[in-house]
């Protein structure tokens, strides 16, 4: 085979491997962008039920003044946090941009419990993913993920969450039920 053969085919060959790792990386961005849809739609179905009063029913998502502590405020969705049973034990508040975790009335959970410290240091490794990615110019400062947590003694009354990315919310449920259910589990008299 002629050397100018050879230089086409290697040539020929870095174009084809760049252009598979071109389509790769729109494959694994759709596939993320597809994630999301779905999860989205997931949402969505699961927040669709019949309001008492109503006919056709309507969206849970509960507007209303922010004025208090555990109120759903305007544009929130909420989305419940219960045990295996079924009992409520707080609900998470979904806002633009924010996410609130308000313990149900009638619960008493302590902010010095050992799955609620743990749930604050997983918020914690979350805000400092933001500082690296700030570090790396990815991500501005004003995009770091913070939180409080509004206490009464020991009782947690809220947790306030801003900056959340969308695609945290479903980590974040998952994590906030875990630790509600365990702190439930593990205060709760046999």
């Amino acid at each position: 085979m002629s050397e100018e053969k050879v230089k086409r085919l290697a040539r020929l060959r870095e174009i084809l491997a760049r252009r598979v790792g071109e389509l790769e990386e729109e494959l694994a961005g759709l596939k993320e962008l597809l994630s999301f849809v779905e999860e989205l739609l997931k949402e969505l179905s699961f927040r669709k039920l019949s309001l008492p009063g109503e006919a056709g029913g309507g969206p849970a998502e509960v507007e209303g003044a922010q004025g208090e502590v555990g109120g759903p405020g305007p544009g929130e969705s909420a989305l419940p946090l219960t045990t295996v049973e079924g009992e409520l034990l707080a609900t998470m508040y979904v806002g633009p941009k924010y996410v609130r975790i308000v313990p149900a009335e009638d619960k008493v959970f302590q902010a010095s419990s050992r799955p609620f410290r743990y749930f604050l240091r997983q918020l914690k490794g979350m805000q400092d993913r933001d500082a690296s990615l700030v570090a790396e110019g990815k991500l501005s400062p004003d995009d770091v993920l913070s939180f409080n947590v509004i206490k009464e003694d020991d009782v947690v009354k809220e947790v306030l969450i801003k900056n959340v990315k969308p695609g945290d919310v479903k980590g974040l449920r998952s994590l906030a039920r875990w630790t509600f259910r365990t702190m439930w589990e593990q205060g709760r008299p046999y």
